[in-house]
């Protein structure tokens, strides 16, 4: 089986944004032979390159929310997705699906939503079939003022969910109950709480409680506190350690800039 998580981004939050200490390119997941590119935030054309993937074979685009680290180089990122716009007569070449939340769709241009096939509003509890995938908007606690969800993609050997930025809340174990891999934005380490976000103490009993266990744990998106401009030093490396000592998941796994997983990796099947 060739499907795969690419990490064109392990940073999350405007330091990173400003730094690139971390890359904030987003993430790649190529399933059932498609390649799908979930929040490319700025630098996400320059990362695909760099970690030489193929722009051209992205076909599905999900941006789960409107912060300039999930959101800015959709546009790019939709445009890069093919080598001609459109043939001699200008009739434009139709590609791609795009999943966003409706409060998004005001940034980018008609321009850009002309070249896609499809354009979903989604919100957390909506339901798409793509490619022999369900696909499901989660619940996210974020930002009182903006849309978001994080996204969960069930398919035929197994379940792969994305929490996006988020607190924990009642039902945060629960809506990943049957997923094997989890990708957890997890932007503080230890104890150092933030409003929006989350950070390692406060998550792992929530981790603990989803069934069946996890096979795989991926966390990514660390804000500066955790590795960055803030931070005295990097704290990703002791994070996995008390993850791996504290909750009952088989496999953790913490994102680099360009680290490519393979999902047989992570899950027996």
């Amino acid at each position: 089986m060739g499907d795969e998580i690419v990490i064109l981004g392990s940073g999350g939050g405007r330091h990173h944004i400003r730094t690139q200490h971390r890359a904030t390119g987003g993430i790649l997941y190529k399933f059932n032979g498609i390649q799908a590119h979930i929040d490319p935030g700025p630098g996400a054309t320059v990362r695909i390159n760099q970690y030489n993937e193929d722009p051209g074979k992205t076909e599905l685009f999900i941006v789960t929310h409107v912060h300039l680290d999930h959101f800015n180089d959709i546009s790019a990122i939709i445009e890069s997705s093919r080598e001609s716009l459109h043939d001699k007569n200008y009739h434009y070449f139709k590609k791609g699906v795009l999943i966003i939340t409706q409060d998004s769709l005001q940034y980018i241009s008609d321009y850009h939503l002309n070249m896609l096939n499809k354009v979903i509003p989604f919100k957390a509890g909506d339901r798409f079939n793509y490619n022999g995938a369900e696909i499901i908007g989660t619940k996210v606690v974020h930002s009182p003022n903006i849309e978001g969800f994080g996204i969960r993609f069930n398919l035929r050997d197994y379940s792969i969910g994305f929490t996006s930025d988020t607190m924990v809340f009642d039902g945060f174990s629960e809506q990943f109950s049957g997923v094997n891999i989890l990708i957890l934005n997890l932007l503080r380490p230890d104890s150092v709480t933030c409003r929006r976000h989350l950070c390692t103490d406060e998550v792992i009993p929530y981790l603990n409680k989803i069934e069946p266990p996890l096979d795989g744990l991926i966390i990514t998106h660390f804000g500066s506190f955790m590795d960055g401009p803030r931070s005295e030093r990097n704290h990703v490396p002791s994070q996995v350690k008390k993850l791996k000592e504290q909750t009952n998941i088989r496999n953790i796994i913490a994102a680099e800039d360009g680290l490519k997983i393979k999902i047989s990796d992570l899950v027996n099947m």
